[in-house]
C-alpha cells in the first residue's frame, strides 16, 4: 500500500485539469452533540491516543506528497538566491540589540561564524564577538529566551533541541565564554518567547517557571511554580514560591500560567497570572521576604494586567491598564497593592501595552518615565517627568515602528524604529539635551525607500468598520493597483498587535509585482481596547469576516485578480485562514496555515485553555457555539472547488497538537472538488514558530497558486 501511495505522489498530479489523488486514511463513523450541536469527523479517530502512530503514519505519508508537490514546482534556487542577496545586503547589520548597564549586546552576521552575540562596552567601544552556536556535551541546542544579569557578567538562556524538545535554563558567563554548571529543566514554555525568567535585583540567581511533572501535553503549559536558583547552586533543591497548592491563599485556576518579572530599579518581584478565560492579575513581593511557599505576596487590587506593558521604580509599579479606549496609565504601590491610581490623562493614541511583540511599552528611569504610543506605521514615545507629570514627545520625526525601548544609564532610552522598506535603525535619546542621535556603531540601514513603497488603508468592513491594512509593494507598480496578487496576513487575537519592519524573505514576492498587505482585523491591540474587545467572544467573528472584506474590498475595486489573492496566517491567526476559505472560496486562490488549530469545538489542549476569553467557554451553550463556529474542519464546502491550501505545521510545537491538523488535512482534501493543492506539511523538527525553509515552501506555494509562469508546474 505504502509504495502505491508514493507511486501516486510521482505522477503528473499537478496538471490543473486532473483531480489530485491524496495518501488516503482510514474513516471510522464518528457522530456526537455537544450542547445540542451535532457534529461528524470520520478521521476523530486520529485523536486518539492508541491510534498516534498510525495518525503519524498518515502524516509522513502526506510530508512526502507535499514535498513532491512542492518539488515540481519551478523556481526554488531564484527564491534562494534572491533572499540570500537580500540579507547579504544586511550582513553587517545588527539585531536584538540590548542595553545593559555600561554595556551594549547585540547580534550581527559574522562573515565566518553566522549570527553571533556580540558586545561593545561603550558606545566607542570595540566589538567583542562572545557566543555563537550552543554545543554542549556534542548536542547542538536553540536560544529561546535569553536574560541578561543587571551587573553581572551573566547571561541566562531557555535552550531547547530538535524544535521544542527538553526545554532548560543554562546560564553562560559573558566574560570566561563558557556555561556554567547549573542546568535548569525542565521549564515550561509560557508562550511562544519561551519561559518566564527574572534575574534577582542583585544578580545572586534568577527565578523561573517550573513545568510540572506531567506527561500530558495539554498540562504542561499550565499550573507550573514560581522557583528561585541561586547561582552555583543544585537546581533540584530550588524552592518554589508561587504556584498551586503552595499558598492556601492563592490558587490558580486550570487555564493559568504564572509568569515572574524583576527590576534593575525595584526591590520588588512581580508574579502575574495570564488567565485563559478571565482578566489577567498580579502579585507583589519585596525580595527580603521570600520564604518559599510562605511567602506573603500582595493581590495587586484591582488592577487588569494586559501583558508586559509595565515597569518600576522602588515600590511603585507603573503600568498600563483598561478603563479607556486607548488605555489608561497608572501606578500601583506594591507594597500595599492598593486600588491603581491615575497618573495621567488618557492619550489620544492607544497606549502599546497589550501585546508589543516581545518588548516593554514602559520604562521607568530615575526621573523620567517613557511611554509607547501605538499608531500604525508612525508610532511615538511620551516622556513623563516622574516629579511634575509633566509630558512631551520624543523628537521622532520619521514615520517608524518601533520596538526595543531599553533605558541607557539612569535616564536615557534606546529603542529600535523600523518600517517595511528600511532595515532597524538603534536611537539613543539623551534626556538632558532632549537630542535623539543615532548610535554610531548601527548607523548601517539597508534602504528599500527607493525599490519599495508603504502605505495604511481603511478598508471597509460589512458592519461599517474601517479596517486599517499595511501594504508593501514594489515602487515600479503603477497606481491605481489593478489586476495584482495578494499576499494578506493577519491574527487578531488577544491583543496582540503587529508592526511591520523590512522583511527580506517576502522580496520574491515584491520583485515579481505581488503586493503584500498585513490586515490589522479586530481583535489585535492596533487601534485600542475597543479594537481588541470587538474582536474577541461573543465577537470573534468579526476578526474572520474582517479579513474576509479586505480580500472582497480588492476583488471588487479590481485591485486583485481571480485567483490572485492567498491569506496566511498562523497561531491563533490560523482561524482566519480555514474560516475565510470557508465562508468565500471564491474570493482565494489560497491559503497558507502556520502552526495552526482548525478545531476547538472537539479538540482539546493547551492552546484551547488558553484562548476561552478570546473564542468563549466550551462550557455554555454560547460558548460552545462560538467554538464550533471558529472550527474550521467543520465548514468546509463540500461539492464545490475550494482554494489550494497548505498546512505546515511542527512536530514538536509546545501547545499544538498535529492530530487536528491532520484530520483537517484529510477532511479539506476530501471535499475539494476543483483542481487546487491541498497540502500537509510536517516539520518534524519544527515548533510553534516554524522550522528551516519554510519560507520557501510559503512563496513557492503561493507563486504557484496565484499563476506566476515561473513557478507553474512542468511536466
Amino acid at each position: 500500500m505504502r509504495c502505491y501511495l508514493l507511486l501516486l505522489v510521482l505522477l503528473p498530479f499537478y496538471r490543473l485539469t486532473a483531480q489530485l489523488v491524496y495518501p488516503k486514511a482510514k474513516t471510522e463513523k464518528f457522530d456526537t452533540t455537544v450542547m445540542g450541536i451535532r457534529i461528524s469527523d470520520p478521521y476523530f479517530w486520529m485523536e486518539r491516543k492508541d491510534r498516534e502512530a498510525e495518525m503519524m503514519q498518515f502524516c509522513k505519508l502526506q510530508g512526502e506528497f507535499a514535498d513532491a508537490a512542492l518539488n515540481k514546482v519551478p523556481g526554488l534556487s531564484l527564491l534562494e538566491k534572491e533572499i540570500n542577496d537580500a540579507y547579504s545586503g544586511l550582513q553587517s547589520e545588527i539585531w536584538n540589540l540590548q542595553s545593559i548597564g555600561d554595556n551594549f549586546y547585540y547580534y550581527r552576521d559574522t562573515e565566518d561564524k553566522g549570527p553571533t552575540l556580540c558586545r561593545r562596552k561603550g558606545v566607542t567601544g570595540e566589538e567583542e564577538r562572545i557566543l555563537n552556536r550552543v554545543i554542549i556535551n556534542g548536542q547542538r541546542y536553540s536560544i529561546r529566551k535569553r536574560l541578561f544579569a543587571n551587573k553581572r557578567p551573566l547571561l541566562a538562556v531557555m535552550l531547547t533541541r530538535n524544535g521544542e524538545n527538553d526545554p532548560h535554563i543554562r546560564i553562560y558567563h559573558l566574560d570566561l565564554k563558557e556555561f556554567l554548571a547549573d542546568s535548569i529543566g525542565p521549564v515550561m514554555f509560557n508562550d511562544s518567547r519561551g519561559v518566564s525568567m527574572a534575574w534577582a535585583p542583585d544578580d545572586t540567581g534568577i527565578f523561573y517557571t517550573q513545568a510540572p511533572p506531567t506527561t500530558i501535553q495539554a498540562e504542561k503549559y499550565f499550573n507550573g511554580k514560581i522557583k528561585f536558583h541561586k547561582v552555583g547552586t543544585d537546581p533540584s533543591k530550588d524552592v518554589a514560591l508561587f504556584g498551586s497548592g503552595l499558598n492556601p491563599d492563592i490558587s490558580l485556576k486550570a487555564g493559568e500560567t504564572p509568569y515572574v518579572y524583576s527590576f534593575p530599579n525595584s526591590p520588588y518581584i512581580i508574579a502575574r497570572v495570564r488567565s485563559g478565560s478571565d482578566d489577567n492579575y498580579a502579585f507583589a513581593v519585596h525580595i527580603s521576604k521570600l520564604q518559599g511557599a510562605t511567602t506573603p505576596w500582595v493581590r495587586l487590587q484591582n488592577y487588569i494586567n494586559l501583558g508586559d506593558g509595565f515597569d518600576a521604580n522602588g515600590e511603585w509599579l507603573y503600568a498600563v491598564t483598561t478603563g479607556h479606549p486607548n488605555y489608561r496609565m497608572v501606578r500601583i504601590n506594591m507594597k500595599t497593592g492598593k486600588e491603581p491610581e491615575a497618573l495621567l490623562p488618557p492619550f489620544e493614541l492607544p497606549i502599546a501595552g497589550t501585546d508589543v511583540q516581545y518588548n516593554k511599552a514602559i520604562i521607568a528611569g530615575k526621573d523620567f518615565l517613557y511611554i509607547l504610543l501605538r499608531q500604525i506605521g508612525n508610532m511615538q514615545i511620551v516622556q513623563v517627568d516622574l516629579k511634575t507629570r509633566k509630558t512631551k514627545l520624543l523628537p521622532i520625526n520619521d514615520k517608524v515602528s518601533i520596538s526595543q525601548l531599553f533605558l541607557r544609564n539612569e535616564n536615557d532610552l534606546v529603542f529600535c524604529q523600523s518600517s517595511p522598506v528600511k532595515s532597524d535603525e538603534y536611537k539613543i535619546y539623551n534626556a538632558g539635551k532632549n537630542e535623539l542621535t543615532g548610535l554610531p556603531f548601527t548607523a548601517k540601514s539597508l534602504d528599500k525607500t527607493r525599490e519599495l513603497k508603504t502605505e495604511v488603508w481603511m478598508v471597509p468592513s460589512r458592519d461599517g468598520k474601517k479596517i486599517p491594512v499595511s501594504l508593501v509593494y514594489g515602487d515600479s507598480i503603477k497606481k491605481p493597483f489593478s489586476n495584482r496578487s495578494f499576499l494578506i496576513e493577519g491574527y487578531g487575537n488577544s491583543g496582540a498587535s503587529n508592526d511591520l519592519y523590512f522583511n527580506p524573505q517576502f522580496l520574491p514576492w515584491l520583485n515579481r509585482g505581488g503586493i503584500y498587505a498585513y490586515a490589522h482585523v479586530r481583535g489585535g491591540g492596533e487601534l485600542g481596547d475597543d479594537w481588541y474587545k470587538d474582536g474577541q467572544y461573543p465577537n470573534k467573528m468579526n476578526s474572520i469576516n474582517d479579513m474576509v472584506d479586505v480580500a472582497d474590498f480588492l476583488m471588487t475595486n479590481n485591485y486583485s485578480k481571480p485567483g490572485g489573492i492567498v491569506v496566511m496566517a498562523g497561531s491563533a491567526g490560523s482561524f482566519l485562514v480555514g474560516n475565510s476559505l470557508n465562508q468565500r472560496p471564491d474570493l482565494f486562490a489560497g491559503g497558507i496555515f502556520l502552526a495552526g488549530l482548525p478545531d476547538l469545538a472537539l479538540h482539546t489542549d493547551a492552546a484551547g485553555a488558553r484562548e476561552e476569553k478570546s473564542v468563549g467557554p466550551k462550557n455554555t451553550p454560547e460558548g460552545f457555539r462560538s467554538n464550533y463556529e471558529i472550527s474550521a474542519i467543520h465548514h468546509i464546502p463540500t461539492g464545490k472547488s475550494l482554494p489550494g491550501l497548505l498546512i505546515v505545521h511542527g512536530a514538536t510545537d509546545y501547545i499544538l497538537s498535529l492530530s487536528p491538523v491532520a484530520r483537517y488535512a484529510a477532511r479539506y482534501q476530501d471535499s475539494q472538488a476543483g483542481h487546487r493543492p491541498v497540502l500537509l506539511r510536517v516539520q518534524w523538527e519544527g515548533g510553534h514558530l516554524g522550522g528551516a525553509g519554510e519560507i520557501f515552501d510559503i512563496l513557492r506555494f503561493a507563486l504557484w497558486q496565484t499563476g506566476d509562469p515561473e513557478f507553474q508546474p512542468k511536466e
